[in-house]
């Protein structure tokens, strides 16, 4: 049998309150094989971040461990149970036998220390070597996770950099060794998301861990990056016999990477087994309602189902809870598909208008600097952009990090003055217009944008009924601003008697409504959704796609919906523009995108998105 190298035994962990303790690990139970890769999969507030915590020992304060046991086979030594040995102790298990990649990189770097320092520390700390060899382990590890390219590789580099030159040892040697220290002297702030997650992946392996726990690793990431951050996951964990707990919200991600799965709901565990039949044959309701929630490429619904849609939960006179599955009125709603003849007729009818938004020619430069503090050249974030955007129209904006989506949202929106080009916005051409000019004040009342982290877009000092009537403090709108909030809060799907709550008292999903709510105070013709949904669980991020597309209905809004997920912007809009190094790549109608992409990167996007094929389940 395969040696059990973690085995946790009925763990429960809660937090004490002003009233009653909150449990938010009850009964958990599983074991983890040498070499295996288990999943942990649930919403925000399921309990998997705080079982993996728990292991680690990091449970923040004021939650504790009540009971259970988490029993740890170290490398050729016996069983010891980590609830049970001291302090001392338990740091040496962990980052040494067990280690742990957090969701946000940069909360786990140091900003002012460059990354060879930090690598090199997390050696030093668990291995008895020389700062010397400290410093080269590091730059194998930064080579194993590829980042930094491997000699022969830079060798050939160096070769076809210098086509003329006479090659001697020692030059390409030098070169070879220039490049690695120059990665090593870099500081967190000068990588790219998905290069921080490999430093951070770097660090957990340092110490060739028995266990790698990887919390939400990817969820922060282009799909491009995510697919390779997963196969090189895959491939760390078979090259080194290492055991692998990846906790996500997403089942598409962990579909085609793990052995076993374990779903949790509410701290507690509602379905576990292998991959495969977790996902062919749920047997819970909350499963079926993850499986379900994603867009899936195959076809367009009308309406996403969410997790409610399968189940209804209540809490027993005895304080627990109970999870009813819905009677299945669901097919009707999981059949309700937008057919191609009626994509296609919606299209033609939106074209037939005059366009709402006209871009053409748009270039947004950034400069760099040179000598002396001169601009040297610019770095193009949006070159030679043009396209039409008509009434009532979602017009789809994808592309990786750095593509220009973002800068090109800002620009028409002129937050950002552009260099070049038109903007031409309901008849009007709003590129020159002066930023304090009057008009284009009046114009902003029609053009909105709801951006991707809500926290970050509400005042934490104000309560959200003021947030959302402060567009029309500033706009001088007469209304009876109390009614008009209760009206905005009714209808993004919260209840008005929440007006007088703060940001910090709502979950995302919830926050993202309210930003919505602000967004709409002004009646608008054009909102901006920049990845207004990629921070959010796959089944609150149903909702929110639910609830824009019934906005739309009800008002005639017209959306430039912006996301690096091809499957989520497919089932949002009529069409699509793919952007790349910012230019535009293509620009067709959904369907048409996904299934005769005309260049390589639009390929690449689209192969890259978890989708679970060989699952069917979450493509029903």
């Amino acid at each position: 049998m395969t040696e059990t190298v973690l085995d946790v035994r009925h763990l429960q962990v809660q937090f004490t309150t002003e009233s009653d303790p909150v449990v938010a690990v009850n009964d958990l139970s599983f074991q983890l094989r040498k070499g295996e890769k288990l999943g942990i999969v649930g919403e925000s507030g399921s309990g998997k971040s705080v079982t993996s915590l728990a292991i680690m020992g990091l449970v923040p304060t004021p939650g504790h461990i009540t009971a259970g046991k988490i029993l740890f086979t170290p490398d050729n030594k016996s069983q010891v149970d980590l609830l049970q040995v001291n302090e001392a102790e338990r740091r040496s298990y962990r980052g040494g036998e067990i280690a742990m990649i957090f969701q946000e990189p940069m909360s786990a770097l140091n900003p002012v220390y460059d990354i060879g320092f930090q690598l090199t520390e997390a050696i030093l700390l668990h291995q008895k070597v020389s700062s010397s060899e400290a410093r080269r382990k590091a730059i194998a590890l930064l080579q194993e996770v590829q980042l930094l390219s491997d000699d022969e590789t830079l060798k050939q580099q160096y070769l076809r950099e210098n086509p003329s030159s006479l090659h001697s040892d020692r030059a390409i040697a030098d070169y070879i060794n220039r490049h690695k220290q120059e990665i090593l002297k870099r500081y967190p702030h000068q990588l790219s998301g998905g290069q921080l997650q490999r430093i951070t992946i770097a660090m957990a392996i340092s110490c060739n861990p028995r266990v790698l726990i990887a919390d939400e690793p990817t969820t922060a990431l282009d799909v491009t990056v995510q697919a390779t951050i997963l196969d090189l996951l895959r491939d760390l964990c078979q090259k080194r016999g290492m055991s692998l707990i990846f906790i996500t919200h997403d089942l598409g991600v962990i579909a085609e990477l793990v052995d076993t799965v374990t779903v949790m709901y509410r701290g507690n565990v509602v379905e576990s087994g292998d991959i495969q039949t977790v996902f062919t044959n749920p047997a819970h309701p909350y499963t079926k309602g993850l499986l379900a929630c994603r867009p899936t490429l195959k076809h367009k619904l009308k309406i996403l189902p969410t997790v409610a849609d399968f189940m209804e939960v209540s809490t027993t006179p005895e304080g627990e809870m109970k999870i009813v599955e819905k009677p299945t009125s669901l097919d009707q709603k999981l059949n309700e598909i937008v057919t191609d003849s009626a994509q296609q007729a919606r299209l033609d009818k939106l074209v037939q208008q005059k366009p709402i938004m006209s871009v053409e020619k748009l270039r947004v430069g950034f400069p760099l600097k040179g000598v002396f503090g001169r601009t040297k050249k610019y770095m193009m974030a949006v070159n030679n952009v043009s396209f039409e955007v008509y009434p009532g129209e979602t017009l789809g904006l994808v592309g990786e990090s750095g593509c220009g989506k973002s800068t090109l949202a800002r620009t028409l929106l002129r937050l950002i003055q552009p260099m070049e080009g038109n903007i031409v916005f309901d008849g009007d051409n709003i590129t020159n217009l002066s930023l304090k000019s009057q008009k284009l004040r009046s114009l902003r009342r029609q053009m909105q944008i709801v951006f991707q982290n809500p926290y970050n877009s509400l005042n934490p000092r104000i309560n959200i009924g003021k947030a959302i009537a402060e567009p029309l403090v500033v706009h001088k709108i007469k209304c009876d601003r109390q009614k008009k909030v209760a009206e905005l809060l009714e209808r993004v799907g919260l209840n008005p008697d929440m007006r007088n709550r703060y940001p910090h008292e709502f979950s995302g999903g919830q926050r993202q409504r309210v930003c919505i709510a602000r967004a709409l105070a002004l009646e608008p013709q054009f909102i901006i959704c920049d990845e207004s949904v990629s921070a959010l669980d796959v089944s609150v991020q149903a909702q929110v796609l639910n609830l824009l597309k019934k906005l739309q209905a009800d008002f005639g809004l017209t959306y430039v919906f912006i996301s690096h997920d091809l499957s989520v912007v497919k089932f949002m809009s009529d069409r699509i523009i793919v952007m790349n190094k910012g230019k535009i790549e293509e620009i067709d109608t959904a369907e048409e995108i996904y299934r005769n992409p005309k260049t390589d990167y639009t390929r690449k996007l689209i192969n890259s998105i978890p989708t679970g094929e060989f699952l069917g389940t979450n493509n029903t």
